[in-house]
């Protein structure tokens, strides 16, 4: 019979922060970098967090820090409490806070990526005005240049904005999954219209690997392009994020040529003068990663030049 009386834990919020970078960066080593500690101090914290819950969270496999059962079910509640923690803080300090902000984001983001920017972003800054727009990516560099937007989220990198990578995923060739698909024919594509990056990489990797092609489909939308793979209509590029039960992915087996990941990027102006946008930039630059969307990589950076404030927006954002 389980003891009523048992105080409840109350956990250490530092060991969490810890535990959670540990286990994102698989060794102690990379962890003391994130979290400005020496390796030796993380290794006691470490040691510390065990005793504190009565469980082993590490299994010991040379310098790599893999999960225990009990880690991976104590690293979901783990970024939980962080992130409530730092939201309840954050929440405090920019609550009053006025202004507007003009949001350009790629189709690719908005079912996944860009709702959960604009989650934090509202939760923070309740008061913020936000204006979403949603482009193909060249047009939202077109729309940064012009001032027609703050920020942009979108899968084309450029020289004249300051940008920093997001995420990175798997770029991957689809059609509906009852397709009859036939190698010893044009490859059928649906297409969206130009400009679109997808539709560029298509029919340049078609074209130097020396694979017929043909334009089944063209689409002025996302969802349209969707609608007419799903419906057998022909083949389309795009992200591990289009994936659904009524879709099938093509490869090399099928004779197509393998696709370059795709990247993207958050971009604002070189010279910004919105500081709400440079505010928001700035954090997400400073080395944390995101975690509602997943980024592909994780950066440690030395913060000790980040101020608490920014600290606790930059977890409350992206955590």
């Amino acid at each position: 019979m389980a003891n009523a009386n048992r105080s409840v834990l109350n956990l250490d919020l530092d060991l969490l922060r810890t535990f959670v970078a540990v286990a994102d960066l698989n060794t102690f080593a990379a962890a003391a970098v994130a979290v400005c500690r020496t390796q030796s101090a993380v290794s006691q914290q470490m040691q510390r967090l065990e005793q504190l819950v009565g469980k082993e969270l590490f299994a010991r496999h040379g310098r790599n820090k893999l999960l225990t059962e009990h880690g991976v079910q104590f690293l979901g509640y783990a970024r939980k409490i962080l992130q409530f923690n730092d939201e309840a803080c954050t929440s405090l300090m920019y609550s009053d806070m006025l202004g507007s902000l003009a949001i350009g984001a790629c189709e690719n983001t908005a079912d996944n990526i860009l709702p959960t920017l604009l989650h934090r972003v509202t939760t923070l800054f309740p008061k913020l005005t936000i204006d979403v727009s949603v482009k193909p990516s060249p047009e939202l560099h077109s729309m940064l240049e012009k001032k027609a937007i703050d920020l942009a989220i979108t899968t084309m990198s450029s020289d004249s904005a300051e940008q920093i990578l997001l995420r990175t995923s798997p770029t991957m060739w689809y059609c509906a999954a009852d397709y009859r698909f036939r190698q010893d024919e044009p490859v059928s594509l649906v297409l969206l219209d130009e400009p679109s990056n997808f539709r560029a990489l298509a029919i340049t990797l078609l074209n130097e690997a020396g694979i017929p092609w043909r334009i089944a489909y063209v689409a002025s939308t996302l969802p349209a392009v969707r609608a007419a793979v799903k419906a057998g209509l022909g083949v389309t590029v795009r992200t591990v994020e289009m994936m659904n039960p009524e879709l099938r992915v093509l490869g090399t087996a099928d004779g197509l040529p393998v696709l370059p990941d795709t990247q993207y990027f958050l971009c604002k102006r070189l010279q910004e003068s919105n500081t709400l946008a440079d505010a928001i930039f700035n954090v997400v630059a400073s080395g944390h990663y995101y975690r509602g969307a997943l980024l592909s990589g994780a950066s440690a950076s030395d913060d000790n030049s980040t101020s608490e404030g920014e600290a606790a927006l930059k977890n409350a954002l992206f955590m």
